[in-house]
């Protein structure tokens, strides 16, 4: 098969260019809200979940990120059957995890699975255009998962982002044939790039959004017992049930039950079985980004409640300084303001 045209070498048009400019702001932004987060460390477990997932949809894989989740916290998910696991596809995630997590210092040429040699257009082109390359090259060379799971770590490595986003697991299957023209793949790649990026900004603000709400209603309890040992295991174990919560905390499995339930009613967990005993539940960010339950519309409730006294304690303050300025008028005295 002839070698495609480089994306490196394709002609901007004025699509490209704006397609371009989304795509890039959308993975900056995200980039920059991952590294101010201290949320970052369960944000890039749950980002690693669906990036593996669309890597193996890339693969032609039917197992959703559902089934990736039930399998890594080790659970059967009610009424859900058993992905088929004949070719392993579960086998790259524990070394790609270890890969996400590498210190920075590795060029972005290490590991390549082709000779690099620089294509037309590569000095003048746009760093995520030559990360396309790169995986564009990869695709055809390793027709495993591989190419799709090295795209985070070569977006880091070529300079784009901070730390190796998981969402960005990412590809085209028709990279491996050179089937498309080339300016409708370099867009679609674009697109993807910028709903991946949208999408795991989502995640994050969900995730800030559900440790808000449950670090308010834990406030609000007058004995939280172990509410919030629960709060902070959920953050790298979203999907629990009484005999995996168990031994995690201590507890018996029917005490581990009782507090899912408490969980539940305070909204901390979301259950998903409808099921009278063994029941499993989930972290309500992961349960809206699985669409087992609606996210929440309209305006956020205050997280703050002003005291009723504060107006009238305003109100007798300037009735105070009214009073102070009189006083000083009359002795001559000009206050300051």
């Amino acid at each position: 098969m002839a070698t495609p045209l480089p994306v490196t070498a394709l002609r901007w048009t004025s699509a490209l260019a704006d397609a371009l400019a989304q795509a890039s702001g959308a993975l900056a932004r995200l980039d920059a809200r991952v590294s101010a987060s201290s949320l970052r460390p369960g944000w890039a477990l749950r980002a690693s979940w669906a990036g593996y997932a669309q890597a193996l949809h890339l693969q032609l894989s039917q197992i959703e990120e559902i089934d990736i989740i039930a399998q890594r916290c080790d659970l059967r998910l009610p009424g859900r059957a058993l992905p088929r696991t004949d070719d392993e596809p579960f086998a790259a995630y524990d070394g790609w995890l270890a890969l996400l997590s590498e210190p920075e210092g590795r060029h972005w040429s290490e590991g390549l699975p082709f000779t690099f040699d620089p294509p037309e257009g590569w000095q003048d082109a746009p760093l995520l255009v030559r990360a396309f390359h790169l995986l564009d090259a990869a695709a055809r060379a390793d027709r495993t998962i591989n190419p799709w799971l090295a795209f985070p770590l070569t977006l880091r490595r070529i300079g784009l982002t901070r730390h190796a986003l998981p969402c960005m697991a990412l590809g085209d299957p028709s990279q491996r044939f050179a089937s498309d023209p080339r300016p409708v793949l370099l867009r679609r790649l674009l697109k993807a790039v910028q709903k991946r990026a949208e999408d795991g900004l989502d995640r994050l603000e969900r995730l800030e959004a559900t440790t808000r709400r449950a670090a308010t209603a834990l406030a609000k309890e007058h004995r939280p017992g172990k509410l919030a040992d629960l709060g902070r295991l959920t953050l790298t174990r979203p999907c629990l049930a009484a005999r995996s919560l168990a031994p995690l905390l201590g507890l018996t499995v029917s005490g581990a039950g009782k507090l899912l339930e408490r969980a539940a009613a305070l909204g901390l967990m979301v259950e998903i079985s409808g099921r009278e005993s063994w029941r499993t539940y989930v972290a309500p960010d992961v349960a809206i980004a699985l669409g087992l339950r609606r996210a929440n519309r309209g305006r956020p409730p205050s997280t703050t409640s002003p005291a009723p006294e504060v107006e009238s304690i305003l109100s007798s303050f300037d009735a105070e300084m009214a009073d102070i300025d009189a006083r000083l008028r009359k002795l001559g005295i000009a206050s300051e303001d």
